[in-house]
Formats: structure tokens, C-alpha cells, sequence
């Protein structure tokens, strides 16, 4: 059998150099952002390595199942909430966690059953958006001739998928390796609604057939709009000691199909639009989480100096989107 003579026996120069921006960018996007992660740590080869494992690959397969069953914005969510519940619920297992960081604001907030309904409307949309939506759309954006493509086709990178593919299982069945909160009901409740989300959005999220029309160059409101995204996590974390659950539900529920149907309204497109706003949004975030890691003494100086880069990085990208729109082509 003839040796593989060089990546491209793999896949063509243009989802490859795709593909390993969507094997990287999620896990630093989330964790680093979020000061879950601090940046040097991330940097180190075993921390970087399960970003990828658990971030990027996943992320990778959300987005070639994305463009193989022509998912719309929404289809990619609901998939990404899938994708919260592997995060959250199976590896970190926070969603069933009873108390402490991170959930300490949401101990016990509409709890249901074993699992902290609270912490998951907040932790499961955001994971949603700055895990998967928001790193799919600007991977499009940054590698434009890669876009809308199938990746994985080649004899090899197929061979490939199907090994993420069994790392996924992999990273499920780590469920049942720390035996604490490892109720096969609850892992059953995970798998099941994920396959129901996954189902509602293979019949009901589909999009037609995409146009090549030319893009005017945006506002930067969609931006501005995104970087106010912080107001509504902020009330999500107030909300526990302020109002019932019933009444959190319903403004959180509110505010997300409101602004959903705003966005359709005015014809937002995943590019630009949405790309922008998704740029304000990780850009007010990662402000607030190098404040707070500042002032609880959490992380220090790295904090600050992770959330400069990701600013700086960020008020580039949204310059160059305006400039940009239909994305990098000086790139490809």
C-alpha cells in the first residue's frame, strides 16, 4: 500500500488549513476567553491537546454534519447544546454539580431532579454560541474557500472523521470513569436529548441553496449589539438571588426569540451579521472574565494580559469583517 506522500492526500489545501483553525480556535475561544483556562497553561502540551480533543474535534464533526445535512444558524445551535451537554454534563458533569464554583450562583436554581436547570439555560446557549456557532462563522469567514464545503471526502479523510468519530464515544464513556455523579439515568436523559436535538434540527433546521450575491459592507451596529450580549449574562447571574426561576426562565426565553426574531427581521446573514455580532460579544466577554480574574486575584497579571490579546485580536476581526464581509480572500 502506497504511503500517504503529504496532507493533501488527506484533504486539499483549503479545508485543511480550516480544519486545524476548527481544531484550535473553540477550546481557546472558551476556556482562555472564560479565564477558566489560563493562556500559558493552555499552551502547555497536555492542556492543549484535550482542548482539542474535547473542544475541536467535536466542534469539527458539529460543522462537517452542519454542511452535509445544509443546517441553517439555528440547526448549528441546537447542535451546540448538544454539544454543551457532552461539555457540562458528561465531561465536567457541572450540570448535576451540587454546589461551588462554577455554579455557586446557581445551586439549587430550578432544580430538576439531578440537574441544575439554571446553570444549564445559561451554560448550555452559551456554549452554544461561543463554543461552536461563533468559531464555525469565523473559521467560514477567515477561509472563505472552505466554506460551505465538505471536508472529510477523500479515502484518508474519511478515515480520519471515523477516528474523531470514536473519540467522541471515547470522551462519553468518560462518564463512568469518576464514579461521583455517574447515574446511568441521568447519562440516558444526556443521550437522548441530544439525539432529539440533533434530530429536530436534521427535519426542521435546513437551508436552501446559498447565493453568491455580493455582500454590502456592514454597520458596525450588529457589533455593538453583540458586545451588549454582556447586560443579558449578567442578569442571568443576578437573577438567583433576585427573582423566581419561573420569572428567569421566562425573560431569558424572551429575550433570546426576541432578539432571534430581530435578527431575521432585519436580514441578518452568518456572514457578516452574525459574524460581527458574535465578535462584539466575545469581545465584552472576555473584558468582563480578565476583570474578574483580576480582581479575585484568580489568574493576575496573565488574566490582564490574556484579555488585552483577546481584545486587541478581536477590534482587528471586526474592522476586517466590515471591510471584509463575504470574508479573508487575501487568505485563499
Amino acid at each position: 500500500m502506497r504511503a500517504i506522500a503529504s496532507v493533501d492526500d488527506l484533504m486539499d489545501r483549503a479545508p485543511l488549513r480550516a480544519a486545524f483553525f476548527l481544531f484550535l480556535a473553540p477550546g481557546f475561544l472558551a476556556e482562555v476567553l472564560s479565564e477558566n483556562t489560563p493562556l500559558l497553561t493552555a499552551l502547555h502540551p497536555a492542556p492543549f491537546l484535550l482542548l482539542i480533543l474535547t473542544y475541536g474535534v467535536p466542534v469539527v464533526l458539529i460543522r462537517e454534519f452542519a454542511v452535509a445535512r445544509r443546517l441553517n444558524v439555528v440547526g448549528i445551535i441546537l447542535l451546540g447544546i448538544g454539544y454543551g451537554i457532552l461539555n457540562e454534563g458528561v465531561l465536567a458533569k457541572t450540570l448535576t454539580l451540587p454546589g461551588g464554583l462554577p455554579i455557586a450562583e446557581f445551586a439549587g436554581y430550578g432544580k430538576l431532579g439531578t440537574v441544575q436547570t439554571g446553570w444549564a439555560i445559561f451554560i448550555l446557549f452559551w456554549h452554544a454560541l461561543h463554543s461552536v456557532l461563533y468559531p464555525i462563522l469565523l473559521c467560514d469567514w477567515l477561509f472563505p474557500a472552505g466554506a460551505g464545503r465538505r471536508w472529510f471526502v477523500t479515502p484518508g479523510a474519511r478515515r480520519f472523521m471515523y477516528l474523531m468519530i470514536v473519540s467522541v464515544f471515547v470522551l462519553y464513556s468518560l462518564y463512568f470513569l469518576v464514579r461521583e455523579r455517574s447515574d446511568v439515568g441521568t447519562f440516558t436523559f444526556y443521550v437522548a436529548l441530544t439525539i432529539a436535538l440533533a434530530a429536530i434540527a436534521v427535519r426542521w433546521c435546513t437551508t436552501g441553496d446559498r447565493t453568491a450575491a455580493r455582500v454590502p459592507a456592514p454597520s458596525y451596529a450588529p457589533a455593538f449589539l453583540g458586545a451588549a450580549a454582556i447586560f443579558f449574562y449578567v442578569f442571568q447571574f443576578w437573577s438567583p438571588s433576585h427573582i423566581p426561576f419561573a420569572g428567569f426562565l421566562a425573560l431569558s426565553a424572551g429575550t433570546i426569540f426576541f432578539a432571534a426574531a430581530a435578527m431575521r427581521r432585519a436580514g441578518w446573514r452568518p456572514l457578516p451579521e452574525l459574524l460581527l455580532f458574535g465578535l462584539g460579544d466575545y469581545l465584552t466577554f472576555a473584558m468582563l472574565a480578565s476583570l474578574l480574574s483580576f480582581t479575585s486575584n484568580r489568574h493576575g497579571a496573565e488574566g490582564v494580559a490574556a484579555g488585552v490579546i483577546f481584545l486587541l485580536i478581536f477590534v482587528y476581526l471586526i474592522r476586517a469583517v466590515r471591510r471584509e464581509p463575504r470574508g479573508r480572500m487575501g487568505w485563499e
